[in-house]
């Protein structure tokens, strides 16, 4: 066991492993089913003098992953698009996003970019949909940033008590922004 750790710990530290976290990055964006976070709190616990460099690197590449999800929605949407939906078994979710990104366009995409709802689909959706390029990086950067910047910072002030923080509370904040977008949906609607 003091091996196996000592190897995850020597593989996260090693500087190399910086280029698997932003690879991985850009393809959870698109396809990867394995959320980002996972790989990005350990190397940023091992890392703490860089864990906000690690944060904003992870950032720009999950973005422009997302730029290439967009392009697949856009472009390609029936030759790889509707084929990582089925993948994933994701269609119920697609048809729910395509409406909601319709509805209420960039408010969706910031939602999606923070919590775990999956950002890949909404990325995909959102070229689909022909949602502007710009609005859409906008708000991926500006929800991606501080959901990965958080993390890092929790990482590089709380240590080990990070990890249980972020697992404590992710569903809570979840929750939480769910319902600021659900009272945001409703506002809309009276006015």
């Amino acid at each position: 066991m003091m091996s196996f750790n000592k190897n995850i710990f020597d593989f996260f530290k090693n500087k190399k492993s910086d280029f698997y976290l932003y690879l991985i990055s850009f393809f959870e964006s698109i396809f990867f089913p394995i959320p980002t976070d996972i790989f990005l709190i350990p190397k940023a616990l091992v890392n703490k003098e860089r864990a906000i460099k690690l944060a904003i690197y992870t950032t720009i590449f999950s973005v422009l992953g997302g730029v290439a999800g967009y392009m697949i929605g856009h472009f390609f949407y029936d030759e790889i698009g509707i084929q990582i939906i089925e993948k994933f078994n994701l269609k119920d979710e697609f048809n729910l996003f395509s409406k909601s990104i319709n509805e209420y366009g960039y408010l969706f995409i910031f939602v999606a970019g923070f919590t775990p709802i999956p950002y890949k689909i909404a990325a995909i959706t959102s070229g689909l949909v022909d949602i502007s390029i710009v609005g859409f990086i906008f708000f991926s950067l500006i929800s991606r940033g501080p959901r990965f910047i958080i993390e890092a910072l929790l990482c590089k002030f709380l240590g080990k008590k990070a990890e249980k923080v972020i697992k404590d509370y992710t569903f809570l904040f979840t929750i939480l922004l769910l319902i600021l977008f659900i009272l945001v949906i409703i506002y809309k609607e009276i006015l």
